[in-house]
């Protein structure tokens, strides 16, 4: 039995070779590249020749399908650019495979924000497990962002119970990185899936004061209730951007309303350039 590894990437020249280098192991490494502008394509020459290439949508989801369909053998392991594979996971997910424990596995996640581990708020290593290692016939994915495996019914769960033997996934270097990738981009991607349907909708009402309400009820659940306090000021910062997270999509999704479109963008732009023409106007009359 031989294991294939699918890595989805773009722009990944930062973490790429040490992910790679984590699992040379592998019989076989495949990566679907989103048209990387940065040296990310050469870095995967370096371990592989098994490198093809997807529409850049934003985000990997829509493109794991394809990544898991150019795998030759039974056995996958998905991987993100950003995570390494400690030994122990790699001798675990062999003992799983030499003695047919499960079809689909649940890996823990170690998970590091701003230098640190975290280890509440559904971060910690247990309570962020994913389906990532399993036989080919028995899962797929859809394109929907961080809700993507399609478990097949017959398949036969395995959950590992070992931090230790889980992967090491280096998520946000500080907060810019955060800001940048989920308070902006998945946010964007989060309201499009709900203008368009495919996700439901955000209730926090119409009023200001639920409003702030719910999302102040929403922040003692991450950081009292969740224990997000013991993470000390990452707790609190986590906590706090969750909180955000949510409401930045809410805010995106209302102005997706208000101008019957995903791009309000080019919409506004639009509005401000007929305020602006009949500005110009008045100097030719």
């Amino acid at each position: 039995m031989k294991i294939s590894i699918s890595i989805n990437t773009f722009n990944e020249e930062r973490n790429l070779k040490n992910c790679l280098e984590s699992v040379k192991w592998a019989d076989e490494i495949v990566v679907v590249d989103m048209y990387s502008t940065d040296k990310t394509i050469e870095i995967a020459k370096e371990y592989t020749d098994k490198i093809f290439y997807y529409e850049n949508l934003g985000y990997a989801d829509p493109a794991r399908q394809f990544a898991r369909d150019q795998t030759s053998n039974e056995w996958i392991l998905i991987v993100d650019a950003d995570e390494v594979v400690p030994k122990k996971l790699r001798d675990r997910l062999m003992e799983i495979m030499e003695y047919d424990s499960g079809d689909v596995i649940y890996i823990p996640h170690n998970n590091y924000f701003a230098g640190k581990q975290i280890n509440r708020m559904g971060w910690g290593a247990l309570d962020d497990q994913h389906p990532r290692f399993f036989k080919k016939e028995y899962l797929n994915f859809g394109d929907e962002i961080h809700e993507f495996f399609k478990i097949d019914d017959n398949a036969r769960i395995y959950k590992i119970d070992d931090p230790e033997e889980g992967f090491l996934h280096f998520s946000y270097i500080n907060f810019e990185h955060y800001i940048e990738k989920s308070l902006n981009r998945y946010t964007s991607i989060e309201a499009k899936n709900i203008f368009e349907g495919k996700k439901e909708k955000i209730q926090l009402g119409s009023n200001f004061l639920t409003i702030w309400f719910k999302l102040f009820r929403e922040f003692m659940i991450y950081y009292i209730l969740s224990k997000g306090y013991k993470d000390g000021f990452r707790g609190f910062s986590i906590s706090f951007l969750s909180v955000m997270y949510r409401m930045v999509t809410y805010m995106k999704v209302r102005l997706m309303e208000e101008y019957d479109s995903e791009d309000t963008h080019e919409k506004i732009l639009e509005e401000y350039q007929i305020i602006i023409d009949k500005v110009i106007s008045e100097y030719r009359d």
